[in-house]
């Protein structure tokens, strides 16, 4: 097996990555997998039921799941990107597909934000579990497909909180796609995944 081979630069914005993970989660693990001949994408499973992802530009050996912890001390360290010790089995739970993603809307960057806000303000006003879990499952947004047919799909406060916690909006809009059950928000720094159930298909 080859060594990983990330620049400097990249490495940085792998550390950021980990850092806004571990922030959520100290005991959370990435798991790291080549993207293509010279990127790699790492994920991670924030405690709110999303996935998050990022790519970055390097060479990736293998498909490996690492402490974020430990990822993110040797990113920030040693000139020689050491990988960490492997968590394989500890992961859970699927990746997405990478293709067969049905394009259905694109969301301007302030008027997700607009409904961040909002529902972060309704948090804050919150004052049991359940009410908590209640507005993350709350359908903050609706979009349609193009063609003719297209289902409505309902994209849970989730997702867009997701968006926020791992700071993925810059100034492009936040492209919403569908493949088979899963709904994925691709935003100008990330993008965040979650298995949706035939309850959100209108």
């Amino acid at each position: 097996m080859t060594d990983p081979a990330v620049s400097v630069d990249h490495r940085r914005d792998m550390g950021v990555f980990l850092a806004r993970v571990i922030r959520l989660d100290a005991a959370a693990l990435v798991r790291v997998r080549p993207a293509g001949p010279a990127r790699l994408t790492l994920w991670a499973q924030l405690p709110f039921d999303v996935l998050a992802a990022r790519s970055v530009a390097g060479s990736w050996p293998d498909d490996v799941t690492v402490a974020a912890a430990d990822l993110l001390e040797t990113v920030s360290g040693a000139a020689t990107l050491v990988l960490p010790r492997r968590r394989d089995t500890d992961w859970r739970g699927s990746l997405p597909p990478e293709r067969g993603w049905q394009p259905l809307d694109s969301v301007p960057a302030d008027v997700v934000r607009d409904l961040i806000t909002a529902g972060q303000q309704a948090f804050r006003t919150i004052g049991s579990r359940a009410a908590g879990e209640s507005l993350l499952d709350h359908e903050t947004l609706r979009v349609r497909g193009d063609t003719a047919g297209a289902p409505e799909i309902a994209v849970p406060f989730r997702l867009l909180l997701g968006l926020a916690r791992m700071a993925f909006l810059g100034d492009g809009p936040v492209a919403v796609a569908v493949s088979g059950p899963w709904l994925r928000l691709a935003a100008t720094h990330g993008v965040v995944y979650r298995r949706r159930s035939t309850a959100l298909l209108v």
